[in-house]
């Protein structure tokens, strides 16, 4: 019996138990996010509710053989600590946490994995610790940050700053106003430089920058770039199934 939904969390024992004995699930997705500032007009689960967003149809495409977990929804975030309300793992928190859900899956029976990354700063943490992860294991484990699916050719093309992904720029709050149009709240109120305290220069400009970019922002385009994603991750996603491993 296959499982019933392409989310663990809405499976029952039974139906896991049942599919990884009769081998029609065979590989996981492990969403990795973050819940963190995202300058004054985007809501704070922004990263977390996009990595779902588009790892959801990606297994979709690949059902019954393909799960998605729940996303890790926190990460590496100390970088954006002058926001309050960002939350953050220190690094050695993080990749334990990766580690142990890793290790969950193999012990479920599952050896293939791909892990998502929807937040820059998990980038190189999981990086620097995939060989030993796999080692450690035995089991294949892939991974990539969604955008990656955009090349600077599509970014030229279909932004009107040229930036993906940016940070709560136009191309972020172009995926939310297309998905999630609830999660935007922009105001007419200038850019808040005088109440803002961020203390590296390079990222005050960015920030400044951002959010005068998201002002090119359109649900129109934020479709585009979800198809876009969800492509890119169906074909990453084919390739873990049909390689040995």
């Amino acid at each position: 019996m296959p499982i019933r939904s392409p989310l663990l969390g809405e499976n029952t024992r039974f139906d896991f138990r049942s599919s990884i004995r009769e081998g029609s699930l065979r590989a996981a997705v492990l969403p990795v996010a973050a819940t963190e500032q995202h300058n004054e007009h985007l809501a704070m689960h922004h990263d977390a509710r996009s990595v779902e967003l588009l790892t959801l149809p990606a297994a979709r495409a690949h059902f019954p053989s393909v799960i998605v977990c729940p996303v890790v929804s926190v990460g590496v975030s100390g970088h954006w600590m002058d926001h309050p309300g960002t939350l953050t793992l220190s690094k050695g928190t993080f990749t334990s946490v990766v580690l142990d859900l890793l290790a969950s899956l193999r012990s479920a029976g599952l050896t293939k994995v791909l892990i998502v990354n929807g937040h820059g700063g998990n980038r190189r943490p999981i990086e620097e610790k995939l060989e030993e992860w796999r080692a450690a294991l035995g089991i294949q484990i892939e991974f990539c940050s969604y955008w990656e699916a955009y090349s600077a050719a599509f970014a030229k093309a279909n932004t009107a700053t040229g930036e993906i992904p940016g940070h709560a720029a136009e191309f972020e709050t172009s995926v939310a106003l297309a998905e999630f149009p609830g999660s935007v709240h922009f105001t007419d109120a200038p850019y808040p430089e005088a109440a803002l305290t961020i203390t590296d220069p390079t990222r005050a400009i960015d920030d400044r920058r951002f959010f005068e970019g998201a002002r090119h922002a359109s649900a129109e385009k934020g479709r585009l770039y979800v198809d876009h994603a969800v492509a890119f991750l169906v074909e990453r996603l084919h390739r873990l199934l049909e390689t040995d491993g």
